[in-house]
């Protein structure tokens, strides 16, 4: 298959090449779900065979390592797999390994040159810190649509620089991520009532609010409502909850199987084979078909887990917004039935990443709903999309939510949005943020310029 690239693909390999020629080994690359993070790590994986050294591209997930190995050989890169149960061709150049089986085979495979690592926000962990720490010469790339921990904390203890390609909202601009509409329901979720431990709710918390008779006959209905007849990914709790739902579509006449990372290898594959040929309508699961699951042909995500953390909502949101080729007019929907929205902003709004932890302050939503159509729409509107005037300032009026009434949710906007680069008056202002954020120096080059300042 003849590839080539877009020219943001180019210009965050360039930017790469560039951070490492500058003498910083371990580089963390941005791009949001669906930029093309496989196609671009493949190339450089390419480039690094045929230059006479070799790379390691390392996943987490079995379904991630047949995925990015059918990537590879449809870009003509031979390649051996170290994974349970595959051949043993370490004398290739290039290598996809799952990072369960690495951790065990480390004495037998000779060092990369170049070491990447697959959705690296997971690279604190202890498996990858002992691959990166038996691998110490090799250079390391890391690549992500969310460059922090689960819990919110940076990746500055591994990368030395962060490089950043284009948001999700320039994607979607171009083509090269499909729009979507975004519906949140009055959610029965009580945050408050949930605990959170190591950055996310303790799991027996939500079940308590989200395994409902009720609660989960309205992620049926509202399927039928906004999506029917689309394929659909729906994220749940934990197994019991994942099957209850799945058992609800399925009574509902809509073909549902339920998965998890505990259901056998062989009917897990043709869940998700049948899934992506159409034969299964709603593909239910816990914690598995989120970082890197690649459907064109979805054109809806449902979420009915409650999530703190931002990286999660992000990678599970996102999924429907890959282009169907054979659907040019695909319109992704996201019904949210949990209000993550409200705890995280928009899917596609641009955030401010950076490789420092740095305490998050509660997240504000300026917004309000129509009371005519209820749909959602900036703080700042005059008029909503169906017609109605608001005659009343945001903060006078109040919103009155029906149970199980929709609201399409338009926009959220952050009042401190960008506000420290807004507020940068100097290339050396730039440099700064760019130093604390560990940010390649080149984005202080292209953000001056679009600021138009000098010195």
């Amino acid at each position: 298959m003849d590839i080539s690239l877009r020219p943001y693909q180019q210009q965050l390999i360039d930017d790469v090449g560039y951070e490492y020629s500058e003498g910083r080994r371990r580089v963390c690359a941005v791009a949001p779900c669906g930029a093309g993070k496989t196609i671009m790590t493949a190339w450089m994986a390419r480039g690094t065979a045929l230059s006479g050294r070799r790379a390691i591209f390392m996943v987490h997930r079995q379904e991630l390592i047949e995925q990015t190995s059918a990537t590879f050989t449809a870009m003509g890169i031979r390649h051996g797999l170290i994974a349970a149960g595959a051949a043993k061709e370490y004398d290739l150049p290039v290598q996809i390994a799952s990072v369960q089986t690495l951790i065990h085979r480390l004495p037998q495979v000779q060092a990369p040159d170049l070491l990447i690592c697959d959705e690296c926000h997971h690279i604190v962990a202890n498996t990858y810190r002992k691959i990166i720490d038996q691998f110490v010469s090799s250079y390391v790339l890391g690549v992500t649509a969310t460059p922090e921990r689960i819990g919110g904390q940076g990746l500055g203890e591994i990368f030395e620089s962060l490089v950043l390609g284009p948001t999700a909202a320039e994607l979607i601009a171009s083509g090269n991520l499909t729009p979507y509409d975004y519906y949140a329901p009055p959610t029965k979720f009580d945050p408050a009532a949930a605990h959170v431990r190591f950055g996310e709710y303790v799991k027996n918390d939500l079940i308590n609010q989200m395994d409902d008779a009720d609660v989960i006959g309205d992620i049926v209905k509202n399927y039928k409502n906004l999506a029917d007849g689309k394929r659909a990914i729906c994220y749940c709790i934990n197994r019991a909850h994942s099957e209850h739902v799945a058992a609800s579509f399925r009574a509902a006449g809509i073909p549902a199987l339920h998965i998890d990372g505990e259901t056998h290898k062989a009917v897990r594959a043709r869940a998700i084979e049948d899934f992506r040929t159409g034969r299964l309508q709603i593909l239910c699961n816990a914690e598995l078909l989120g970082e890197g699951f690649d459907v064109p042909a979805m054109e809806a995500v449902i979420l009915a887990r409650p999530t703190a953390s931002l990286t999660l909502y992000i990678q599970q949101s996102m999924r429907p917004l890959r282009p169907d080729p054979n659907n040019p007019e695909k319109r992704a929907v996201i019904i949210d039935h949990v209000g993550n929205v409200f705890r995280h902003g928009m899917p596609d709004e641009e955030r401010e990443w950076s490789l420092e932890t740095k305490k998050r302050k509660p997240r504000a939503t300026a917004i309000k709903v129509c009371p005519a159509c209820y749909t959602a729409v900036p703080s700042t509107a005059r008029t909503c999309p169906c017609g109605h005037v608001f005659t009343a300032a945001p903060e006078e009026r109040k919103i009155t939510e029906t149970d199980g009434t929709l609201k399409k949710i338009e926009a959220i906007q952050r009042k401190e949005r960008r506000q420290e680069v807004g507020r940068a008056r100097s290339v050396s202002d730039l440099t700064a943020i760019a130093l604390r954020r560990g940010y390649s120096l080149r984005w202080v080059s292209r953000m001056a310029d679009i600021k138009r300042l000098r010195g």
